[in-house]
């Protein structure tokens, strides 16, 4: 028979072997050149190979750049919107001045207006004063009023005063004439606005000349007993238009002049 003692021993020795091969290789560390030590704070150690560097570096180089665009694209964004709320309140800020120049321009507006108004009620003012009426005298006393006595026209009407009396013109007007006439002694005419005359006889002082314009109160002369007079009085006639006199009373009444 064979000797198979010795392929026995043999093949037992290249499995032992083998074995032995698969073990060591199963436990087989890294080496030196394919493994990288790490070390924490606290002093444990991280195996890190060059695969895994190379990945985690990988990862992290795409983030970095990827958040550049974002951060840009903040800023874009913040530039747009900060530009447009410059052009809102640049647009208030036209509004608002357009508002106040508007505004000052009705307050001068009104302030014209007030001024226009003003000035006419001035003119309307003086018109009603220089066109306004009033007696000769103050608290009258009448004592002969207009008609016929002793076969002649007593053509105004007498107001009893003191001699001295102060005498006014009884509204805007001219001095027409200014002197002594027979039966009224010294005398003043005037023609008024509206063309009426009126005659102040039995004067005692003329204080105007012929031409003279006078107003409203005027002080024209003083009241006395001149020409053919029985005491001291005014005696006051009213010529419309200059014609032919009328009685005073009732024209003193329509030009609400109380006697």
């Amino acid at each position: 028979m064979p000797d198979r003692s010795h392929q026995a021993r043999h093949r037992a020795g290249r499995q032992a072997n083998s074995k032995q091969g698969r073990v060591l290789t199963g436990l087989a560390l890294p080496t030196a050149a394919t493994v990288a030590l790490m070390f924490c704070a606290t002093g444990a150690a991280v195996a890190t190979s060059p695969k895994t560097q190379s990945v985690a570096f990988g990862l992290s180089t795409p983030t970095a750049t990827a958040s550049q665009p974002r951060a840009t694209e903040s800023a874009a964004h913040l530039q747009e919107v900060q530009r447009a709320q410059a052009v809102v309140r640049a647009g208030q800020l036209q509004k608002e001045r357009a508002s106040l120049a508007a505004i000052r321009a009705n307050t001068v507006a009104r302030g014209l207006e007030r001024q226009k108004i003003a000035a006419a009620a001035a003119v309307v003012k003086r018109a009603e004063l220089a066109h306004s009426w009033r007696l000769p005298i103050l608290n009258p006393q009448t004592t002969s009023g207009f008609g016929y006595r002793w076969g002649r026209l007593h053509a105004g009407e007498d107001f009893a005063v003191d001699v001295g009396t102060p005498l006014a013109a009884m509204s805007t007007g001219t001095v027409v004439f200014a002197g002594q006439q027979s039966g009224y002694g010294n005398i003043v005419q005037i023609r008024y606005w509206d063309g009426t005359i009126s005659y102040f006889g039995h004067m005692s002082r003329i204080q105007v000349n012929v031409g003279e314009a006078v107003a409203p109160g005027d002080i024209v002369g003083e009241s006395g007993n001149t020409g053919h007079s029985t005491g001291p009085h005014l005696h006051l006639e009213i010529h419309p238009g200059g014609g032919a006199a009328i009685d005073p009373l009732p024209w003193l009444a329509a030009h609400h002049i109380t006697v």
